[in-house]
């Protein structure tokens, strides 16, 4: 049998492929103006939950410093007052973190809060280090309700 070599084979391939793709819808978003929905449980910026608003704001957070400890990339600085359970100094450096969520999953008090805020733009190294007062939420948690004795057996 007599074999006859295609020259271009890989060629003819190619453009084969390239003529499927030109057809299709593109799949590219025009990001500033239409945003994709974020899931639910995406992962965005770490946020301070707060107790009490006024007259002075109160944190969750106790300033154990277990986040900072435990965070791998050392972005958590926290800094505790004195005679008091509260930070004195809470700062998240969002050039160094990647997200992780590990200073949520061991915080014993459920001080901190993964919200789905992720555009973070700043001109300089300094803009990504949020204080307390930037990372504070807006509104007031509430701790859920626990369930009885007497719900579970109804």
């Amino acid at each position: 049998m007599i074999k006859i070599k295609i020259i271009g084979k890989g060629l003819i391939k190619g453009l084969k492929v390239t003529l499927k793709a030109f057809f299709r819808k593109p799949v590219t978003v025009m990001y500033p103006y239409h945003k994709l929905p974020v899931p639910e449980r995406g992962q965005g910026l770490i946020r301070l939950r707060v107790t009490q608003l006024e007259p002075e704001p109160r944190f969750k957070c106790t300033a154990c410093g277990i986040c900072a400890k435990n965070c791998p990339q050392h972005c958590i600085e926290v800094v505790k007052k004195e005679n008091d359970k509260q930070p004195e100094i809470y700062t998240v450096n969002y050039g160094l973190c990647m997200f992780c969520r590990i200073c949520i999953d061991v915080c014993p008090f459920n001080a901190l809060e993964q919200t789905q805020e992720y555009e973070l733009i700043g001109e300089s190294r300094l803009d990504f280090i949020r204080t307390k007062e930037q990372l504070m939420m807006k509104t007031v948690f509430i701790e859920p309700e626990k369930e009885t004795a007497s719900k579970k057996e109804v």
